[in-house]
C-alpha cells in the first residue's frame, strides 16, 4: 500500500475548504432566530443572570447555551453582538466537528490495520470524507443553526474515535477521555444520554470479544457518571424531583402518543392526565391565554414546556408505536429523497454491492468494523422509535458514507483504479449538487452580500423602541398562522410575550402528517390574525385587548393587521406589516 502515500497537501486542502465554505454558511445560511434557538438562547441569558432554574430547564440542555454566554462575553453587547458572537462559536464547532471527522477516519483504519495510518491524508480518503462531512455538517446540520445538533455530530464522531484509539491501544488516559466526551455530551442534549449508554455497550461486547479489559470499561463509564451526575443531580434538585431531562418524555408523548403539544394546551382527554399548571385561558369560547407567571423568558409556553405539562401522563399503545415507526421510516425515506449526497451514496453502495469482487471485500471488512456501524445504527434506530429530522441523522451518516470506500482497503482488489474513479466522481457529483441545492440561498446572500438586517423580523425590532417599548418590557400578541414561538422580534428587542392570541396546541404538526395518519385540518391550523379582525365582533376585539390589558403587557402587537386601520388605536409600525395598540402613553415615532 505504499504508493497510496502522498504528502498531506490534500489534508490542508481540506481544512481551507471546510473552514472558507463553513464560515459562508454560517454566516449567510440564517437570517432570524428560530423556536428551538430561542429557547437556547433563553438559557443562555439565565446562565448570564446565574439564574439556575432557567439555566437547569429540563427541556433545554445548559451546554451549549453556556458556550454561547461565554463566547457572548467577548462581543459587544448588542444584537449584533451576539448574533456575530454565535457565528463564530458555531464555526468552532464546525471545524471541532471535522476535526473529529478526521481523527475517526485515522483511529479506524489503525483498528483495520496499523500500517494504513498513512491513508488518511491520500487524496482517495481526504476528498470523498471530505465531500461527506460538507454535505453532512453543512445540509443536514448547519453551522448556521443556534442549537447544539452540530455539536452533538461533532462529540458523537469524536466518542467513535476515541472508542477506537481505546480499541487500539487500551490505557487509562483514552478510557478516561472516551468518558468525559460521553458526559459532556449529555449537557449539551437529552438523547446523549441514550448514545453515552450505545457506546458503553459497544465497550461491553468488545470486552466479550476480548478486544478491551474490563477495567478500561469501568473506568470510562466512572468518569462519564462523574462528568453527567453533576446536571441530574442539580436538575432533580432545583425542580423537586429526579429527572435526566423532559424532553425525551415528552416528545415520546407528542409524536407516538399524539398528546396534544406545543403551546396552550389545557388538557384532556383523561389518558394523558390532569395538568397541575397549564397556561391561563382568559375567555372560554376564545384562544385567548394568559402566563406572565413564573417565568420571564421570551414566550414561555415554548421557553419552559415541561413546566406547563407538568401532570400530564405517557402510556405504551404497540398501536400507536408501530405507526409511529411506520411514520419515521417515511421522514427517513423523505430525507434521503431531498438530500442529492444520500442518493450519491446510495448509488456507490449499490454499485460496490453488484459487483462480484467488490462486494466480497466489503462484507468481511464491514464486519470487522462493527464497533463502528453499530452505534450508528443504534443511534438512528433510536430516532425511528419516536421522531427524526434531517438535523439529526448527520454523524450516521456520515459514518455510513465510509461504506463504500472499505474495499479499498483490500490490497489485492480488483479494478481498484476503477472503483476509486467512480468514487470521486460520485461523492464530488453529490456533494457539489447537495450543497448547490439545500444551500443555494446562502451562497447566493454572500455574494450579494445580504445579511440579517434585511430580514423582517430584524426590521421589527429595530422599529419597536421607537414606540415606546424598551428592554424586559411585556408585551401580549395577536398571532397570525405562524407558530407563536417564531418570535425573533421579541428576543432580539429583549420583550416578553406573556398573552396571546392563538397557538393552540397541535395533535399533530401539519408538517408531521403522513398517509399513516387520517387526521385532516385542526384548530391549531387557524390563521389567527383573520380571525380576529375578520370573524370577531368589534366588541369581541374590545374585550380581548381589555384582557390584554389586565395582564400588565404594555401593549399588544398584531403580526398581521388585516382591518387594523379602522380600529381607534391601532398603528402600523413603520416598515413592517405588524400593528401595535399601546396601553401607556409614549412617545410617538420619530419620523424618517
Amino acid at each position: 500500500m505504499s504508493n497510496w502515500r502522498r504528502p498531506g497537501v490534500s489534508g490542508v486542502i481540506s481544512w481551507l475548504v471546510v473552514s472558507a465554505l463553513g464560515a459562508v454558511e454560517g454566516m449567510y445560511g440564517r437570517n432570524s432566530y428560530r423556536g428551538d434557538w430561542i429557547s437556547y438562547l433563553n438559557v443562555s441569558r439565565a446562565i448570564s443572570a446565574h439564574d439556575w432554574k432557567g439555566t437547569f430547564d429540563p427541556m433545554w440542555n445548559p451546554g451549549y447555551p453556556a458556550l454561547v454566554a461565554l463566547m457572548r462575553g467577548a462581543f459587544p453587547h448588542t444584537p449584533e453582538g451576539e448574533w456575530y458572537a454565535i457565528t463564530l462559536l458555531n464555526w468552532l464547532i464546525f471545524l471541532m466537528a471535522f476535526g473529529s471527522w478526521r481523527y475517526l477516519i485515522r483511529q479506524a483504519l489503525e483498528f483495520y490495520q496499523p500500517s494504513l495510518a498513512g491513508l488518511r491524508s491520500h487524496l482517495t480518503v481526504v476528498w470523498p470524507t471530505t465531500c461527506a462531512f460538507l454535505s453532512g455538517a453543512l445540509c443536514l446540520n448547519n453551522a448556521s443553526s443556534v442549537c447544539p445538533d452540530l455539536l452533538v455530530t461533532a462529540l458523537f464522531l469524536l466518542a467513535a474515535a476515541q472508542l477506537f484509539s481505546l480499541l487500539n491501544r487500551p490505557g487509562a488516559i483514552r478510557a478516561i477521555g472516551l468518558g468525559m466526551t460521553l458526559g459532556a455530551g449529555c449537557w449539551m442534549k437529552a438523547v446523549c444520554f441514550t448514545f453515552a449508554n450505545i457506546f458503553l455497550l459497544v465497550l461491553l461486547v468488545a470486552n466479550y470479544s476480548k478486544k478491551l479489559s474490563w477495567r478500561a470499561w469501568a473506568l470510562s463509564g466512572l468518569v462519564y457518571l462523574a462528568v453527567f451526575a453533576p446536571y441530574v443531580t442539580c436538575t432533580s434538585l432545583i425542580h423537586g424531583r429526579h429527572s435526566v431531562g423532559g424532553s425525551g418524555a415528552l416528545n415520546y408523548a407528542f409524536h407516538v402518543n399524539h398528546m396534544p403539544h406545543w403551546t396552550n394546551w389545557q388538557g384532556g382527554p383523561a389518558i394523558f392526565g390532569t395538568l397541575l399548571h397549564p397556561t391561563r385561558q382568559l375567555a372560554t369560547d376564545l384562544p385567548l391565554f394568559e402566563f406572565g407567571a413564573p417565568f420571564r423568558t421570551t414566550y414561555p409556553p415554548y421557553n419552559n414546556m415541561a413546566y406547563w405539562y407538568e401532570g400530564s401522563r405517557n402510556f405504551f399503545s404497540p398501536k400507536l408505536q408501530i405507526i409511529a415507526i411506520g411514520r419515521t421510516f417515511y421522514f427517513l425515506g423523505h430525507i434521503v429523497r431531498e438530500h442529492p449526497f444520500l442518493w450519491a451514496l446510495a448509488l456507490s453502495l449499490f454499485v460496490v454491492v453488484m459487483k462480484r469482487d467488490w462486494r466480497t471485500a466489503l462484507n468481511p471488512i464491514a464486519r470487522s468494523f462493527w464497533p463502528l456501524f453499530l452505534p450508528a445504527i443504534l443511534g438512528i434506530g433510536t430516532y425511528l422509535v419516536v421522531h427524526i429530522e434531517e438535523r439529526y441523522t448527520a454523524p450516521f451518516f456520515l459514518i455510513f458514507s465510509l461504506l463504500p470506500l472499505l474495499p479499498l482497503l483490500e490490497p489485492a482488489l480488483k479494478l481498484k483504479r476503477l472503483l476509486i474513479a467512480f468514487l470521486l466522481v460520485t461523492f464530488t457529483a453529490g456533494a457539489a449538487t447537495e450543497l448547490t441545492l439545500i444551500n443555494g440561498r446562502a451562497w447566493r446572500a454572500a455574494i450579494r452580500r445580504d445579511d440579517f438586517h434585511l430580514d423582517s423580523q430584524w426590521k421589527l425590532s429595530a422599529a419597536l423602541p421607537r414606540y415606546g417599548l424598551k428592554n424586559g418590557d411585556a408585551v401580549a400578541i395577536v398571532n397570525t398562522k405562524m407558530p407563536a414561538y417564531l418570535c425573533h422580534w421579541a428576543y432580539v428587542s429583549n420583550l416578553r410575550i406573556v398573552a396571546e392570541f392563538g397557538s393552540l396546541p397541535w395533535t399533530l404538526a401539519p408538517w408531521d402528517r403522513t398517509r399513516f395518519d387520517h387526521i385532516g385540518s385542526e384548530p391549531a391550523d387557524e390563521d389567527y390574525g383573520f380571525v380576529f379582525w375578520k370573524k370577531l365582533a368589534p366588541e369581541r376585539r374590545v374585550e380581548v385587548i381589555e384582557a390584554f390589558r389586565r395582564t400588565g403587557a404594555r401593549a399588544v402587537l398584531a403580526l398581521s393587521g388585516e382591518g387594523a386601520a379602522s380600529e381607534p388605536g391601532w398603528q402600523q409600525i413603520s416598515g413592517t406589516n405588524a400593528w401595535i395598540y399601546r396601553f401607556t402613553p409614549s412617545p410617538a415615532p420619530a419620523v424618517h
